[in-house]
This record gives structure tokens, C-alpha cells and sequence, in this order.
């Protein structure tokens, strides 16, 4: 009895890794893109290429512009959870921007979740949409 138990338990363990790799497979494919800003805090921005953001899935890092200077930061990834660190940013000083700037920036580190329909790419802090991306 002891020994059906443990094959059970065994055979129920792998089905159960299986799922979780297939899950990780469906996942899109952030990199190999460069990310434009649409939206910050649901608000429509027009800053074109000034406002880009590039996963390095190889390092785990990201890289892009924030209105103003360039920027890069580590991350975490599980499924749909995702964390940015030490983001860094140049210090340059962009009359008009430096508003939308930090904004981008105080939104990048708040992030804890992402979701991607189609060709955008949706960070949220909690439950509350703070960048929207397309591809």
C-alpha cells in the first residue's frame, strides 16, 4: 500500500512540473522587441522613440528611454509576476520631459505583474495599470 502511495505521489509530481513548464512555454517572447510607450497611468503620451523599453531575457535585464535619458534595471520574471531592481538612469536634464520622466520611472519600479495582448505589453502595480507598451 505504502509503495502505491509513493508511485502516486511520484507520477502526480511530474504531471504537476509538466504543467508548469507548459505554462512557461505559452508565455510571450518579450525580447527581440523594442517596446514603445503608449500610456502612463492610462494617460495617452506621444513621445514616439524618446519613450522605448528592450528586454535582454539572456541577462534579465531591460534597457530603454525614459523621455529623457536612458535607463536600464535587473528584473525578475515568474509567469506574469515581474519585479525591476536598481534601475539606473542617465542625468541629463530635458526641458518639458523630466515630469513624464519620473513618472515612468516611479511606475517601472512599482511594477509587480505584466500581461501582453496582442502587440501591447501592460505593466500593472498591484491591480492598478501604470504603463502600457506596444510592440
Amino acid at each position: 500500500m505504502r509503495s502505491l502511495q509513493l508511485f502516486t505521489f511520484f507520477i502526480l509530481a511530474i504531471l504537476s512540473g509538466c504543467s508548469i513548464i507548459n505554462e512557461q512555454a505559452d508565455l510571450p517572447n518579450l525580447s527581440d522587441t523594442q517596446w514603445k510607450l503608449m500610456a502612463i497611468e492610462q494617460n495617452p503620451v506621444n513621445l514616439g522613440d524618446n519613450a522605448t523599453l528592450k528586454f535582454d531575457e539572456k541577462e534579465n535585464k531591460i534597457s530603454g528611454i525614459a523621455a529623457c535619458n536612458n535607463f536600464n534595471a535587473g528584473y525578475e520574471m515568474i509567469r506574469t509576476a515581474i519585479t525591476f531592481d536598481n534601475v539606473i538612469t542617465t542625468k541629463k536634464y530635458c526641458e518639458g520631459k523630466m515630469d513624464e520622466e519620473n513618472k515612468i520611472i516611479t511606475n517601472l519600479q512599482s511594477v509587480t505583474r505584466y500581461d501582453v495582448k496582442a502587440n501591447m505589453l501592460y505593466f500593472y502595480s498591484k491591480e492598478r495599470l501604470v504603463l502600457t507598451y506596444k510592440r
